[in-house]
């Protein structure tokens, strides 16, 4: 490993996770964009799922009493199903086309939560929503680590207290990715110690970051949130299309 590709390497895990510390999401989609650059995709999107496992119980166990956990009951089933096609794909398929998709769907939808920043949400949207955005958050998470776009949006639209919100998200990380961990031990994919190292190198960044994210969150108003939030989105999608186009 290169001195230099691993100090870049810490300090992309460690501006992922401060984000996450601020927001509950973000760490994957802005760090696997950066980190694809330098390592190899079937590499990254395990050792992440070992790095958020090891966040998502920091992070969990000191707001998973804040999280609308009816919520994550109508979003795991369809992500389940997203899952397993994902994980299929993610051995299977080109991963291009479907990363262009994501950073559509990411820039388009931060730029309209940035824009809707100073407005509160009116009514939620109906539950059943939870099926579209469960099965393709599901699918780009065992994809590419980076379905926290499409929960949030879905999410955001359903809880507008951003302490439930932030909470809400880190559990539901945390859950998923149990999830692919699961998935990814049966098809053998994380099974491989040049990836548990580099998870295990990468450590110090991940709580470092978080730490200081979460103290800063403690911090930001609900506009403040969502401009964080919307800032994440556009920036993610941004790398995505910067990457593939």
């Amino acid at each position: 490993m290169e001195p230099i590709q691993f100090a870049l390497a810490m300090l992309v895990i460690f501006v992922a996770y401060f984000i996450f510390g601020i927001s509950g999401f973000g760490s994957s989609i802005i760090s696997v964009p950066l980190l694809v650059q330098m390592y190899p995709l079937k590499s990254v999107v395990p050792m992440m799922v070992i790095v958020d496992i090891c966040a998502s119980l920091y992070v969990g166990r000191k707001s998973s009493k804040d999280a609308n956990f009816k919520e994550l009951k109508w979003l795991f089933p369809f992500s389940l199903i997203g899952m397993i096609l994902g994980i299929y794909l993610l051995v299977k398929a080109p991963s291009e086309p479907l990363l262009i998709t994501l950073g559509c769907f990411a820039a388009i939808n931060g730029v309209r939560v940035l824009w809707q920043r100073n407005t509160e949400m009116r009514e939620p949207i109906s539950k059943w929503w939870a099926a579209p955005f469960g099965f393709f958050g599901g699918t780009f998470t065992a994809l590419f680590a980076t379905g926290g776009p499409i929960y949030v949006s879905y999410l955001g639209l359903r809880i507008n207290d951003p302490k439930a919100l932030r909470a809400t998200m880190a559990f539901a990380i945390f859950s998923l990715t149990f999830l692919r961990l699961t998935l990814m031990l049966v098809t053998g994919l994380i099974l491989s110690w040049p990836v548990i190292g580099l998870a295990i190198c990468l450590m110090p960044a991940t709580f470092l970051g978080i730490w200081l994210g979460t103290h800063v969150h403690t911090k930001l108003s609900n506009a403040a949130m969502r401009v964080a939030y919307g800032s994440i989105l556009v920036f993610a999608g941004t790398m995505l299309l910067i990457r593939q186009l």
